[in-house]
C-alpha cells in the first residue's frame, strides 16, 4: 500500500495513546512533545529533493563540550542550487537553532547561534581567512522575534526575503530569521505543521501528502511530524477521527483497527459514566430519603416533647411536681 506504517502511529498518539490506568492530560502530553526531533524531520522533508545533494547531523556536536547545534545541513557539493525559500542562501555548512512554541527567541538565543557558529568553524581546522566562513546561521521560530528584529536593524540590514524569511546581511556569517507562522502554509507544510494551531485543512493535507510518500526515510520523517502535530493538536485530529471526515478509504482501511479500538474503548468509557451517574443518582435517592426519615424521626420527637409538656402542665395543675 503506498500509504505510509506511520499514519498507524498517529492514532495512537493522537487518541490511544494512555498510561496504564489512566489517560494523560494534556499537560502531561504538552510537557514531552518532542518539537526538535520533529523540526529535524520536517527540514529533512523540506529538502528532499536535495538529499542526495545534502548530508544532515541532528544534534551536532562541538568540540568536547556539551554544546550541540540542533540541525546541521552539510552540502555535499558546492555547485548544488537548492530552490527553496528556507535554503537558497546555502553555503557549505549550515546552522539551523530551532526554538519550540512558546519559547523565546532574544539576543541571547543570536549571540548563542554565532558561537556556535564560530567553534564550528574553528573545530573545521582549516580555516584560511576570518570572512572565508561557508557557514550560514538559521535561527527558526513560531512566532516573529519582534524585539531581536528591531535590535538587529539598528546594526545590521536585515531585509524580508518572502514571508517568514528575514535575513541579516553584514555579519560574519550570513544569517536569517525564519518564522514558520509566516511562512507559505502549502509550500513549506512540514515546518509549518509543528504548531498547537493546526486547523482540520492543513491537517487533512498533512496526511494526504503523507500518504503518496514512497521512500522509507521520508516516511521515516514523516512519522516524526506528524506524530508531534497530533499530540499538540490531539483534539482536532481525535475529532477528525471519530467522526470519520472524509478519510480517504486507504487510510480508513489502514487505521479501521485502531478506529474499532478507539470506538471500543469511547462505548466503555461511555457506560462507565453511564454506570457512575446511576450510582450517583441513586445515592442521593438514597440520602434523600435518610434525610426524610430524619424529619420525620425530628417531628415525632417534637410532638412526644409536646405530649410530655402538656402532662407535665396537667399532674402541676393537680399539685404534682415531676
Amino acid at each position: 500500500m503506498s500509504m505510509m506504517f506511520a499514519l498507524r502511529n498517529f492514532v495512537c498518539y493522537a487518541i490511544l495513546k494512555s498510561q496504564k490506568g489512566r489517560k494523560r492530560t494534556l499537560l502531561e502530553i504538552e510537557e514531552n512533545i518532542q518539537w526538535h526531533p520533529a523540526f529535524c524531520s520536517a527540514m529533512e522533508l523540506e529538502l528532499r529533493e536535495y538529499k542526495k545533494y545534502l548530508r544532515y547531523e541532528r544534534e551536532h556536536n562541538l568540540a568536547k563540550m556539551p554544546l550541540k547545534i540542533d540541525f546541521l545541513v552539510i552540502k555535499k557539493k558546492a555547485d548544488i542550487m537548492i530552490e527553496n525559500d528556507i535554503a537558497d542562501f546555502f553555503l557549505g555548512s549550515n546552522i539551523f537553532e530551532y526554538k519550540s512554541p512558546g519559547d523565546d527567541v532574544n539576543a541571547g538565543t543570536f549571540f548563542k547561534a554565532v558561537a556556535y557558529a564560530c567553534l564550528y568553524k574553528a573545530e573545521s581546522g582549516n580555516v584560511e581567512e576570518i570572512r572565508d566562513t561557508d557557514v550560514t546561521i538559521s535561527l527558526v521560530r513560531e512566532q516573529k522575534p519582534v524585539k531581536l528584529l528591531a535590535q538587529l536593524s539598528e546594526k545590521y540590514e536585515v531585509s524580508r526575503k518572502t514571508d517568514g524569511i528575514y535575513r541579516i546581511h553584514g555579519m560574519l556569517f550570513p544569517m536569517q530569521i525564519v518564522v514558520t507562522k509566516e511562512l507559505n502554509k502549502d509550500i513549506h507544510i512540514w515546518v509549518t505543521s509543528l504548531t498547537r494551531t493546526l486547523d482540520r485543512a492543513r491537517a487533512k493535507k498533512l496526511l494526504e501528502i503523507c500518504s503518496g510518500l514512497e521512500e522509507d526515510d521520508d516516511r521515516q520523517n514523516a512519522d516524526s511530524v506528524v506524530n508531534v502535530s497530533s499530540e499538540a493538536n490531539i483534539e482536532l485530529f481525535k475529532n477528525m477521527i471519530q467522526e470519520g471526515d472524509q478519510m480517504c478509504e486507504e487510510l480508513k482501511e489502514l487505521l479501521a483497527p485502531e478506529i474499532i479500538e478507539f470506538k471500543i474503548r469511547l462505548a466503555e468509557q461511555n457506560e462507565k459514566l453511564a454506570d457512575n451517574a446511576a450510582r450517583l443518582a441513586d445515592n442521593a435517592a438514597r440520602l434523600a430519603d435518610n434525610a426524610a426519615q430524619l424529619a420525620d424521626k425530628d417531628e415525632k420527637l417534637a410532638n412526644k416533647d409536646a405530649e410530655i409538656a402538656m402532662l407535665k402542665k396537667k399532674l402541676a395543675d393537680f399539685g404534682i411536681e415531676v
